[in-house]
Parts: C-alpha cells; structure tokens; sequence
C-alpha cells in the first residue's frame, strides 16, 4: 500500500516539474503580452491609446504588410488586409483606379462614403499615398471610435499614420525598390467575322428579315481571302499591348536623438497602361507618374515643450487618350470584328459614316490629354505640459493645411479617314475602294479648366493622463475648426466640433470610456446646425483575474463593448433648407394666341427648413484573445446599428394633390444593419522553421425599414426590410419552346415574343406579366461576406507567403451591349455564340434566341441575367531571400532582401459567363502584375 503511494507521488512529482517549468513560461508570456499591450500605441481618433486600453472596435494594418501587393493604389493595396472593410477594385486605369469600398457594409441608401485622414488632416483619396510613408492604417468601426468625429463619422474612418523618427545612434537608410510587369486578369472573347457573320443572318433569320452575308461572303470570311474586303479584326489585339511595366521606388532616413527624431522619405512611381505604339508626343498612352514626399520631425525645445512638424504630399503627372476609357473599351468590345479593317491599304485610319470612332484612331490620331496635380499637406501641433498645475495636464494646439491643385494641359486634333466601299469590277468581282471623310488638322492646345481646393484645420485643447495607485485617468478635450474651399465655389464648406474622450482604468484591467462630439455645419437651417453624439464603451481583461490566471491554454483575454450614437451628414444636399428659383425651358408658357414657347421662373428643389443629418445608433460587442503561449490570436466582434433620419423623395408617397414638388426631401428613411466580424492568427517555430497561418471574415447586412417608396401593387414587390441595392426583377422559368408554349402562357406585355425567348414567372397569377410580377432576385452588387486567409513560412532567410481573398452573397446584372449581340450590330461573345437557343439546343440553351432587335422581354431585369458573383482570389504570393547578416555586414549594409512576388495570379468564381467577376471586362480590367524587388537597408 505504501509501497503504490510512494509510486504514485514520485509519479506526480515527475510530471509536476514540467508543468511548472510551463506555467512559468506561460506566467511569463503573459507578463511580457500585458506589458506589450499596455505599452504598445494605437492609433485612434484624435490621439493614441494604448492596446489594452482601447474599448472599441478597430483594426489596423501596417505599411510593411501592405507594402507585400504590389499596386499602383494604396487602396487596392487594403484588399482584405482590413477586418470589417469592403474594397471591390473597379479596373486598374493607370491614375484612375480607385476602387470602391465600404466600411461595415451599407448604411444608409444615399452616400456611405467613410472618413479619411492622414495624420489627422482628411483628405478625399487614400489611393495616393506611398506605402513606405505609412506606419499603419487603421480602421474605426463603432460608435466608441467614430462618435467623437460628429456629423462626419457616422460610416466609419480610415487613419493613415505616417512613419517618425526613432532615436538612434546612426541614420537609418532605406532603399526599396520594385519593377513589374502587368497584364489584364480575364479579357472577354468574341467570335471571328465568319461566325460572327453567320450567326448575324442565324439572328435576322430568327427576326423575319432576309439574311445579310452571302455564302460567298461567309466563305471569304472563313478563309481570311483578304484582309480589307474580308477583314477579320480583333481590337483587342490591335489596341493592347501584352503587358505593361510598373514600377515603384523609395527612399527613407530615420533617426535623431532625445532632442529631435525626424523621418524623411521620397519616392517615385510610374504605372503605364496596356495600349499600344503610342508616342507621347501626338498621343498618349495611360500613363501615372507620382512622386511623393515626406518629412516627419519631434522636436524637444524644453523639458516641458515639444513641437511635431509634419510636411508630406505628392506631385502627379497623368496623360491618357482624348476617347474616355469607358467609350474606348466598350467600342473594342461592341465592334464587330468585319466592321472594316483598322487601315485602308496605304495606310489610312478606316471609318465609316455610321462608325467613325475606329478605335485605333482615336487612340493614336486625336492627340492626348494629360493632367498635373499636386497636393501638399502641412501641420505644426505644440504640446506645452501643465505639470505646475496638476501632474499629467497638458495643453496643446495645432495648425493643419491641406492644398490640391490640378492644371490641364491637352493637345487635340481631327483626322481624316478613309471610308471602304465595296464595289464590283467589270468581272462581276467584289473590290474594296476609299473614300477620304474630314479632314487632318493641327494640333490645339488647351490648358484648362483648372481645379483647386484648400482644407485649413485648427484644433486646440488639453489632455490628461495620470496614475493614482490603482486607478488611472486619461481624457482629452478640443476644439477644431475645419475650413474647406473649393475653387469657384463661392460658400466653403465649414465645421466646428468640441470633442471629448475621458478614460478610467483600475487595476490595469477594468477600463471605461465615456466620448462625445458637440458637431455642426453651416450646411443646415440657423439653429439646427450643431448637434450632440455621446458613446459609452467599457473593457475587462479577463486574464488579469485571479480565477482565470490559472488557464493554461487562454494566456490574453479582453471582452469590450461599445454604445453610442454618430452622424452622417454625406447624403445631404447643399443648402436645401433655402428655397432656389429659377428658369427651365422645359416649363412655361405660351403668350397670349401666339405660337412661341417663352421660359417662366419655377421652383427648383423644394426647400426644407427641418432637413438635418442621418443618425445611427451602434452597439458592438467584441472579444480578443492568445492562447497557446500566445502562438494563437483570434477576436470577434457583434455589431448593430439603426440609421434613422436618413433623406427621402416624399414626392413618391404623397399624392400630386397636396402641392409638394418633385424633389421635396425629409428625413423619414431609416436602415437596420449588423453583422459579426471574425480573425485568427497563428504562428509557430520547428526548428528554424517559422510559419504562420491566419484569416478574417466579415459579415454586413442591412434592411430598409422606412423608405416612403413608390406604393407598389403587390406586397412582394415592396422594397422595405429588403437590403439596400436589392435587385428586382422578374423570374425566368425558361424559353418558350413553340408557338403552342406562347399561347398557352400568360400574355407577355412587354414585346412580341417567339420561340426561344426567355419566359417569366406570373408571380400574381393575373395572366399577365407586368412590372407587377417583379419580385427580389439575387442580392447586390455589394458584398455582405468578406473573408480572407494567408499563410507563410521562413527558413533560413527564404520566405514565402501566400495570401488569398473573397467575397460571397453579391450578384452582379449582366447588362449593356456586351451581352446584347446584334442589337446595333453589336459584337457577340463567346458565351452567347455557344449557348443561344434553337429548337434543336432547346433543352440545353443557356442564351435566348439570337436577335438583331432590343427585345424588351429578353433584356427585362430577370434573374437570367442576374447571376452569383462570389469569388475568391490568389490575390498575392512572395518568394524572398535575405542574405546572411555576415554577408551583408561585408557589404556594409544592415540587411539586403531580393524577392519576386505576384498579384491576382488565380481566380475561382461562381460565373458561367467569361467575364471578370469583379468588373464584367466592362471595362479597363484587373491587373495582373509578376514583380522582382529589393529592399536594402544601409
């Protein structure tokens, strides 16, 4: 019996040595994380909080992770880098590719355009900002981190946080440096001439008219007999180039001492565009050069006074053809390829009096425009510490500008072009002759319109922080005056905001917050131009606790929660509460017996002394947490908001009789929207193995509970507890099979049908379709879901990283003459080429009936056309090396990396369509890019 107790104590002993061992390892690792975290800054509104502090619902990512994808625009850069941000790219055009995003989803059903801010200066673009300036962007989501922006918050905000000096025994200089190569992710395909010229008279034929292209003609085609009376053009292949270079460079100095830090940094890009053998001297291609600047300096002037001097922006040089980007792409993809060749046989731009816009011409003979901006950004902020008053007390102040300007340089000109006309010779032979049409001109130069804008920024105020024991107390107080004027604008744009944020803390692990915003503009009625947004939030570390210390596997636990109310005043229209007269030609009347029509003074926009600001109400709920030895961080967070207040057209709800003019606007409409965000990260080490694997997934959705919406027929075509942006439209149940199938199907309202035509739903049972039969089909164009996962490793110096993105519940409308072969003798793609109805392909057709005419029924907003668009992306890899530090330190460097990376290399999406899923190839496309890099630091 002993002799089993002592056994079994010895047993115990052995393994409690390694479970202490453990324990201390992980008592340590918790003390080093809650000494990270409550030393580690984060940026906030206003100010810096340190990570353990901060109770609301932000996400940050830093410039050395955004600087791995490889763009042109620092935006396209966020893609799925940011918890809670929606960032759809809308086509890479060199110097026009912005993309579209959204902070948490839509809010509201006019603007949800969010906040961005550099160093604390809002500007209107994030897309030009250089990545080697950045420290970190950072993205406020709830009302704990937006409510003190006021009128202005009420969508979230982007922060950038620019890089600053770190005190140092030497300068640190770095060079970075990348080169790629770009080439579009997905083009559409069209058919040849010969099927295009087949399925042409296939179409008539289907319409009742006689067929265009004889048997000879389509022989002529199929054969490629000849190039100017059998042209078989490709535009695509005549406009682009197979890829296109981008490239990017940079160079930074960092250092100082307790006295002074600065950071210094310029850098260089230039983005050219896929087009073809142009010249820049009589034509352009798309081209974007940038460069940027930015000296970041933190002066010490006494114990007690310090100053930060910021002076940071970019100079852009665009030039791109005189035909928009949008006309050009939509004629490559809608001419067909028999149109007419690109050159007449000496040489002459082609043309016809129906098609004059050749695209090839008006790329390289109409001359170019080009575009010269520059924008500065200054600040000067003192910070003066009131010590001799109470310890912790400062007072500062601080002077911010902000100065776009654009200048317009363009060289145009007209050119003549040659006309093919077919004739036959005295053999009966067709024969191809040209007729000049214009004529050539000079070069003009124009030099205008110009385009300016200044943004002046003042704040001033007194912060707070100080220890009692336990207990720690922070706060802030400002004032700031936000000026912004725009060129030939006569009123600016003005905003006053009194901001606060105080702080309390006991025992480093129960924190509160309580922030508001007294905020107005003069863009409302005398009087009701100020309003107050409060938010309260509260944070526990779980992990401090006594009954949780003893966890062995959860090592950081916070649990957060945030309430309050914030403002968007984007929706709003400028000055609607004055009433505007004015003349219309479309109004008036006639004088007297007489037949001349003379103008009269109207009403404009009806006028609304009430109109205010659109409000939302957010709650969030939030946990962060490590575990395993803080090999593994994963958070989440629940949100709710209700926008109320939001603008609406009550001319739709309110009957002609009462008087109320077109336009008239109140705030009645309101938008429910919540959804849960998710992240996970782990890393590891097997030897000298690194590796890591993490995600994120955010989910946004939204109701309209009041809109005043035109009264609709039925209930299921209601718009309200609907998303914003739902499509509607009719449900297709196939294509009519025969005349039989036509006449034995309710009566189809909106054209003739036959045959191969889609047919639709009778939704009412009426025995009609109508617009009464449009029902909800498909989503948005929006995303609700957006996921992202990466994963990497590090051996020896080598890295590699991959990192893919998503995005699910959206739908896309196929519309526009891409899908509307024939209509206007539009090209036709290879989607409909292989799967337009015929009574022989009846059961297996994925496209109605080819037509030359705009069918009112086939083209009707229907779930055919409305499709899934998810997708997910391979949108970045990297494959590095950094050499060993004995061999750098040989080359008197503190660290040298080459690398080769690539972007958007792989694409899985639900379409059956050979489109972009992002973009539809409706024009410029997705860029894919293939780079190699070096990054050196002296």
């Amino acid at each position: 019996m002993n002799f089993r107790l002592n056994r079994i104590l010895l047993l115990i002993g052995l393994y409690a040595l390694p479970v202490a061992a453990i324990a201390q390892v992980q008592d340590s690792t918790r003390l080093a994380d809650s000494l990270k975290n409550s030393i580690e800054k984060v940026s906030i509104a206003y100010g810096r909080q340190s990570r353990d502090q901060v109770t609301a619902a932000i996400t940050s990512v830093t410039g050395a992770e955004l600087r791995k994808t490889h763009t042109a625009s620092l935006t396209n850069a966020l893609i799925g880098k940011l918890t809670g941000a929606s960032i759809l790219n809308n086509g890479g055009a060199p110097g026009f590719d912005d993309p579209v995003s959204y902070i948490r989803g839509l809010h509201t059903s006019l603007n949800n355009g969010y906040l961005i801010l550099v160093d604390g200066i809002q500007i209107n673009s994030l897309s030009y900002i250089a990545v080697d300036e950045i420290e970190t962007v950072t993205v406020l989501k709830d009302a704990a981190a937006l409510a003190i922006y006021g009128v202005r918050g009420g969508n979230g905000a982007l922060l950038v946080t620019t890089k600053r000096g770190k005190a140092s025994d030497k300068i640190n200089i770095s060079f970075n440096a990348r080169y790629g190569l770009q080439s579009p992710v997905m083009l559409p395909e069209f058919a040849n001439s010969y099927d295009y010229a087949r399925l042409h008279n296939v179409a008539r034929t289907n319409d009742g008219f006689p067929t265009l292209y004889t048997e000879k003609q389509l022989n002529g085609y199929r054969d490629g007999t000849g190039p100017y009376l059998y042209p078989n053009v490709n535009w695509y292949d005549e406009i682009l180039r197979k890829n296109a270079p981008l490239q990017d460079y940079a160079l930074t100095f960092n250092g100082g001492n307790d006295r002074v830090k600065y950071f210094l940094m310029v850098g260089y890009m230039a983005n050219e565009g896929l087009y073809a053998n142009t010249n820049q001297e009589t034509n352009s291609n798309l081209n974007f050069n940038r460069i940027n600047f930015r000296g970041n300096i933190d002066l010490n002037i006494t114990k007690n006074l310090s100053a930060q001097v910021g002076l940071g922006g970019n100079i852009q040089d665009r030039m791109f053809p005189t035909i928009s980007t949008e006309d050009l792409w939509r004629s490559m993809a809608n001419y067909a390829p028999n149109l007419y060749s690109v050159r007449s046989p000496d040489g002459q731009i082609t043309g016809s009096a129906n098609y004059p816009i050749n695209p090839v011409g008006y790329l390289l003979e109409k001359g170019y425009f080009s575009r010269h901006d520059r924008n500065i950004q200054s600040s000067l902020r003192v910070n003066q510490k009131l010590d001799v008053i109470t310890t912790g007390l400062n007072v500062f102040g601080a002077l911010m500008f902000d100065n776009e300007f654009n200048n317009r340089y363009d060289k145009t000109r007209d050119y003549a072009y040659a006309e093919p006309i077919v004739g036959t010779n005295a053999a009966g032979e067709p024969y191809v002759y040209y007729l000049q049409r214009g004529l050539n001109t000079d070069l003009t130069v124009r030099t205008d319109p110009n385009y300016e804008n200044n943004r002046i920024i003042l704040q001033a105020g007194f912060d707070y922080n100080r220890k009692f024991k336990d207990t720690e107390l922070t706060g802030m107080l400002m004032f700031q005056q936000d000026k912004y004027t725009v060129f030939g604008n006569q009123s600016p744009f003005a905003m006053q905001n009194l901001a606060g944020r105080f702080n309390y803390g006991f025992k480093d692990k129960y924190f509160a917050e309580f922030s508001f915003s007294y905020s107005g503009t003069e863009n409302y009625a005398p009087g009701k131009r100020f309003g107050f947004f409060p938010a309260v939030s509260g944070g526990w570390l779980l992990h401090k606790e006594d009954f949780w210390k003893q966890n062995s596997t959860i090592n950081y636990l916070k649990i957060r929660a945030s309430a309050g109310l914030v403002g968007n005043d984007k929706g709003s229209p400028r000055f609607n509460y004055n009433q505007y007269w004015g003349t219309q030609s479309s109004q008036g009347y006639y004088f007297g017996t007489g037949t001349s029509f003379y103008s009269a003074l109207v009403q404009l926009g009806t006028a609304n002394p009430d109109i205010t600001w659109e409000k939302g109400m957010i709650y969030n709920l939030g946990v962060e947490a490590k575990a395993f030895n803080s090999k593994l961080s994963f958070g989440a967070d629940v949100f709710r908001e209700m926008r109320s207040d939001i603008l609406v057209n009550m001319s739709n709800a309110t009957p002609s009789i009462g008087g109320i003019a077109d336009g008239a606007r109140a705030n009645m409409g309101k938008v429910l929207s919540y959804g849960t965000e998710l992240f996970a990260r782990f890393n590891n080490q097997v030897g000298k193995l690194d590796y890591y694997v993490g995600g994120e997934f955010s989910f946004a959705r939204n109701r309209i509970k009041a809109n005043y919406d035109i009264p609709r027929k039925e209930a299921y075509s209601s718009r309200l507890n609907r998303p914003v942006g739902q499509y509607f439209g009719l449900e297709a149940i196939g294509f009519f099979k025969n005349e039989s199938d036509i006449i034995g199907s309710p009566q189809q309202t909106f054209s003739v049908v036959k045959p191969g035509d889609l047919k639709y739903k009778d939704q009412n049972n009426d025995g009609i379709i109508d617009v009464n039969d449009e029902i909800a089909i498909g989503r948005h164009i929006y995303p609700e879901i957006n996921y992202s996962f990466n994963t990497g490793l590090a051996y020896k110096g080598i890295n590699l990283d991959f990192f893919f993105q998503g995005i699910a519940h959206r739908s896309v409308l196929l519309n526009g003459s891409m899908f509307q072969p024939f209509v206007n003798n539009n090209n036709i793609i290879n989607w409909a080429a292989k799967g337009y109805w015929t009574p022989e392909t009846a059961n297996t057709a994925t496209f109605p009936r080819l037509s030359t005419e705009l069918s009112a029924n086939n083209y009707a907003t229907s779930d055919f056309w409305v499709r899934k668009a998810s997708f997910l992306r391979l949108r970045n890899v990297e494959l590095g090396y950094t050499l060993p530090k004995n061999i750098s330190s040989k080359l008197r460097l503190q660290s040298i990396k080459v690398f080769v990376s690539g972007l958007n290399l792989l694409t899985w999406d639900d379409l059956d369509v050979e489109v972009d899923p992002e973009t539809l190839s409706a024009g410029y496309p997705n860029i894919k890019t293939y780079t190699a890099g070096l990054s050196v630091k002296f």
